[in-house]
């Protein structure tokens, strides 16, 4: 089931849902009064009330609005150290800064990313001045695919930072690995599991 991650924090615009099977657009800066607006609603024209309408509510709410900070139930943060993304950021300066692949393949790897199980976002428990200009330093005025989505997510498989991770190409993505001493298990439809 997707759901928001945080209920309590209502987006920018606040909560929209327009319901299909009225065509009845609702907003409202809370989630739980959206919701007793739409029963409201249904209620008043006689449709049937079903068990778990509220919770296919919230995932049609996510859907129409890709927006929103939605998940799978149950996905999991992942908590870098300033040192994890430090580590990451500096092995890829090393290894294989200006060897980037095309801004095609990357929005190829990106929607892939965006569609994994082990896709996650990344607390900043450090200083964040730090990472943003080191990327773009990396990144030297390439743009980012989907920056809404991408913006702080991370791999729970490698704890990479992907929005570096996918301009760069396979083989030097998997000497920074054996650099950082990793084994990751990559979901089996990651692009890093595929030939360089």
């Amino acid at each position: 089931m997707i759901e928001p991650r945080n209920r309590s924090i209502t987006p920018r615009g606040g909560w929209r849902y327009t319901d299909p099977t009225s065509g009845v657009p609702f907003k409202s800066d809370n989630l739980t009064v959206l919701l007793q607006q739409v029963r409201a609603s249904r209620v008043g024209n006689g449709l049937h009330m079903e068990s778990g309408w509220d919770t296919k509510v919230v995932e049609e709410m996510c859907e129409q609005n890709p927006q929103y900070d939605c998940a799978e139930s149950g996905r999991a943060d992942i908590h870098l150290t300033g040192d994890d993304i430090r580590r990451f950021l500096t092995t890829i300066k090393e290894t294989g800064m200006g060897n980037l692949v095309s801004d095609e393949e990357h929005k190829r790897r990106a929607d892939i990313c965006l569609s994994c199980p082990k896709m996650g976002n990344v607390s900043c428990t450090f200083p964040c001045g730090w990472v943003a200009k080191t990327l773009t330093e990396i990144l030297g005025g390439r743009k980012i695919h989907r920056v809404p989505e991408l913006y702080k997510k991370g791999c729970m498989a490698c704890g990479c930072d992907v929005t570096s991770k996918t301009y760069y190409p396979l083989d030097v993505l998997k000497t920074v690995d054996q650099k950082l001493g990793k084994t990751p298990e990559y979901w089996s439809g990651c692009w890093m599991r595929e030939e360089g």
